[in-house]
């Protein structure tokens, strides 16, 4: 998979996900209570989406990941 893809993330009629390097590694992320942080590629899969996601999923360190699971062009990001 390469940077900005969006191959095999959503199936029909489906909003598709994309994870794209556009600040060295992070996103800007604003959340309901107006503050503002930085947040790292890999930690997107541990914020706390909505009430059923599950922040110690498969590709988080709790649920698992190694480096070596993650495409090639985000193996040297910092893990969470």
């Amino acid at each position: 998979m390469y940077d900005g893809a969006t191959e095999s993330l959503a199936g029909n009629n489906e909003m598709r996900r994309v994870c794209l390097n556009r600040h060295s590694g992070a996103v800007n992320s604003v959340c309901l209570d107006w503050s503002v942080r930085r947040v790292g590629l890999k930690e997107l899969w541990t914020l706390k989406w909505n009430r059923t996601f599950d922040v110690n999923g498969a590709w988080t360190s709790r649920g698992g990941v190694r480096p070596e699971d993650w495409p090639q062009w985000m193996r040297s990001m910092k893990d969470y």
